[in-house]
């Protein structure tokens, strides 16, 4: 990565956005006119493993800018160094001895935050729940709204866990986090960033970024949109793909969404399960009275999320009609 006075202005805001929460980096995005957005959203692909100082670099700038016209106050910052590599001996040595999840005793919020961004709500609670009371506070106060709320859910709803389980997920992880602390936590490509920020825009700008970026850059937007699937496009989910989505769905959840969808759909749910749960499903949606649209849409958006996350980690193939 060249230094900042070898990049580009447009190099320099898909760097600052990329670095936003998603939530926000969003909202900036849209803010744009659909050429420029298009121009920052085919700038941010390119981008990956971007050096954490380089970004320093980046945002400094932007807010000196900022301030100079009054437009910004710096904000308070608080990062805590990652441990060095001869500290790793330590932590793992705690790990050995039956604590679980002892190696992320130091890791700050956002570096927690940016090990499970991949994961589901379920799986988050899970590490959450054995951390300690205030830093899994710290970690939930830095979520977007939405996550927080199904993550503070599942919490609630957390009871015995296996032990293989939680030894499983935590094997996982801690690879994961020492090759994130290898790479000064920025291992995350553009692409990676940009699926992030596309899944919190509405779907009316998703189209219009995806619709610039197939004139520019077909197989870019192509390999996008199969990993931004629809809710509607369960319909052509395969029945072992189906089944991977039901494991990691609330039955809540899918009940309302089934409340509101067509039955195309709902005999393909069906059709994943066996008889007797099919059966017990239609009845709790039979009996569940009329729901607000708003409730169907934020179930079957979660549902949505629920199979994006899958096919972003690679558990299911998924590649609806006409999009190559």
């Amino acid at each position: 990565m060249q230094p900042n006075q070898d990049l580009s202005p447009r190099q320099k805001a898909a760097i600052l956005i990329m670095s936003l929460p998603p939530e926000l980096s969003a909202q900036v995005l849209q803010s744009f006119p659909p050429e420029e957005g298009q121009a920052l959203t085919l700038e941010m692909s390119k981008t990956a493993n971007i050096p954490q100082d380089v970004k320093d670099r980046v945002i400094k700038e932007f807010l000196e800018t900022s301030k100079v016209h009054g437009q910004t106050q710096q904000p308070q910052q608080n990062i805590q160094s990652v441990p060095r590599r001869g500290e790793e001996t330590d932590q793992k040595r705690n790990y050995k001895t039956g604590k679980p999840f002892a190696f992320l005793m130091r890791a700050d919020p956002g570096q927690i935050l940016t090990l499970l961004e991949k994961e589901l709500p379920q799986t988050i609670a899970l590490v959450l729940s054995n951390l300690s009371a205030a830093q899994a506070t710290a970690v939930l106060q830095e979520m977007n709204p939405h996550l927080q709320g199904e993550v503070a859910r599942r919490l609630a709803e957390i009871s015995r866990v296996r032990t293989e389980i939680i030894r499983d997920v935590e094997m996982v992880l801690e690879d994961r986090y020492y090759l994130l602390v290898e790479n000064g936590f920025s291992s995350s490509t553009g692409k990676d960033t940009l699926m992030q920020i596309l899944n919190r825009t509405d779907r009316s700008t998703e189209e219009k970024i995806l619709s610039g970026l197939a004139r520019k850059s077909p197989k870019l937007a192509g390999n996008l949109k199969n990993q931004l699937c629809e809710f509607e496009d369960l319909i052509y989910l395969e029945k072992p793909g189906m089944q991977q989505l039901l494991k990691v769905t609330d039955i809540r959840d899918l009940v309302m969404a089934l409340k509101g969808t067509s039955p195309e759909i709902s005999n393909k749910i069906y059709e994943a399960m066996s008889p007797e749960k099919a059966v017990a499903v239609q009845e709790d949606v039979e009996a569940l009275n009329a729901p607000s649209w708003e409730e169907v849409k934020a179930a079957q958006q979660q549902i949505r999320n629920n199979l994006r996350g899958l096919i972003i980690i690679g558990k299911i193939k998924f590649s609806p009609p006409g999009i190559n």
